[in-house]
């Protein structure tokens, strides 16, 4: 497989925040990229002392080798959660699909769909930075079955500053139209 990194951390945002996990960034088609083995990358996850897994980046253009990847995990009996903009079909066996949405971007309904139409389990982090982005994203919830518990509004923000801004928008925008407020664990532990 091309692999992009691995490496031990926690995860960022959503109903799995603060957890350690093993990730498994896999390279896209046009990116560099170094080649492993999917059975060295089973090894370096049962050497891992963390329950859980994540996959993201370049899965779709692996996938064959990425579901032989996700059966060892779930033989070694750790948790596979994939990360996806929902770009493409969620249709490899994970506990948790996590798909990552930014509002002006293409809206991924189908693909969520499906997922939640399979029985999978899936949770929405979406990225806002205003009123244009909570309306987008209020339209397009309504085309879907989810779990209020499993939608989170993620304040946008590339520093400290802006992402306190666009979390203060967000508190009173979530309390209003009752969904979660998720934080970022990047510009929480920032120094």
């Amino acid at each position: 497989m091309k692999i992009k990194e691995t490496k031990t951390s926690l995860i960022d945002s959503g109903s799995l925040a603060g957890m350690p996990a093993f990730f498994i960034s896999l390279a896209d088609d046009s990116e560099e990229g170094v080649v492993k083995g999917v059975d060295d990358l089973i090894k370096e996850v049962q050497e891992s002392t963390v329950r859980y897994v994540v996959l993201k980046g370049g899965v779709a253009s692996q996938k064959e080798e990425a579901s032989v990847l996700l059966a060892g995990i779930e033989d070694l009996y750790r948790h596979a959660v994939i990360e996806s903009d929902g770009s493409l079909p969620p249709d490899l066996e994970a506990d948790l699909y996590s798909f990552l949405l930014k509002p002006r971007g293409a809206w991924p309904a189908e693909n969520i769909n499906a997922c939640i139409a399979a029985g999978g389990i899936a949770e929405l982090r979406i990225e806002m930075e205003d009123e244009i982005d909570l309306r987008e994203t209020l339209i397009a919830l309504a085309n879907h079955d989810l779990p209020r518990s499993m939608i989170f509004f993620l304040p946008a923000g590339e520093d400290l500053e802006s992402y306190r801004d666009n979390a203060a928008f967000l508190q009173n925008e979530c309390q209003k139209y009752g969904f979660r407020l998720g934080g970022r664990l990047k510009f929480l532990l920032e120094e």
